[in-house]
């Protein structure tokens, strides 16, 4: 006996801009990334950097149809691994204890010096 498997793939993207989606919502998650509000300001530790980053991100899943008890995973990117203990604390504040997402955090080059950290976002969306 045969079976046919019928997959429906739907592809959604928000805030189409020239480079880049805002997001693009496929198989009910959602993939973004949230990023300073003014990179190029300088200024803000990576400590502030994050608050001003995971307000950004719950602004964000809930214009997606999300919350952070359904965010799947985050690729937090640090420009400077020495930085990390101030993202956790502001990271640990923050998180859903009943639902912490999977997370990985590396170092890397950011589009801006100003920049401190960058986070990668994979999160469930409401149908």
């Amino acid at each position: 006996m045969l079976f046919k498997a019928v997959f429906l793939m739907t592809i959604q993207h928000i805030g189409i801009g020239p480079r880049a989606s805002e997001a693009v919502i496929h198989n009910g998650v959602a993939h973004f990334a949230v990023t300073p509000e003014r990179p190029y300001d300088g200024g803000l530790d990576a400590g502030e950097q994050t608050r001003q980053l995971l307000a950004r991100l719950d602004a964000k899943l809930e214009k997606f149809g999300s919350s952070k008890s359904k965010v799947i995973f985050v690729t937090i990117v640090l420009a400077d691994m020495a930085s990390n203990a101030a993202v956790n604390h502001e990271w640990d504040q923050w998180i859903d204890p009943n639902a912490p997402p999977s997370r990985a955090c590396i170092s890397a080059a950011l589009a801006s010096p100003a920049m401190k950290v960058e986070f990668i976002v994979q999160a469930a969306v409401d149908a």
